[in-house]
């Protein structure tokens, strides 16, 4: 007879590692960014796509990093990480900036976000697990 424990991964233990990996790429590619948009290699009107792009790809990470990591209900897990940073960046720039939120431009960034986030959770659930103790037998 097999005990149940409860001795799995606390929702903390899931989403601020994934979101912290989330957040460590988007920030430095939007330095990446900053630097070519400086040395005139990427023109002032593509900020705003690889703004998109870098915020696309961190809360794809996010999401891949969750749904590795939970152990169930994987899909929920990665759009709660991919939400996550894309709530982290949101209270950072306000934070940081002093002007009104344009509506429209939030609700984009959000469903881009979002849509990463679905992306990397898909990703993240199917990936294969390795086998641990498989010398083991039951």
């Amino acid at each position: 007879m097999t005990r149940k424990t409860n001795e799995g991964r606390s929702p903390a233990g899931i989403l601020l590692p994934a979101a912290a990996a989330g957040m460590i790429l988007t920030l430095l590619l939007l330095l990446a960014g900053a630097l070519l948009v400086r040395s005139g290699m990427l023109g002032e009107g593509m900020t705003t796509p690889w703004a998109l792009g870098a915020l696309m790809l961190g809360c794809a990470v996010a999401a891949l990093f969750a749904a590795g990591r939970a152990p169930g209900g994987k899909f929920v897990w990665a759009v709660g990480a991919g939400a996550l940073v894309f709530l982290l960046l949101l209270a950072i720039g306000a934070a940081l900036i002093d002007q009104p939120v344009h509506i429209v431009r939030m609700a984009v960034s959000l469903l881009c976000a979002l849509a990463a986030s679905a992306l990397g959770g898909f990703a993240g659930a199917n990936m294969r697990k390795k086998k641990r103790y498989h010398h083991v037998k039951k």
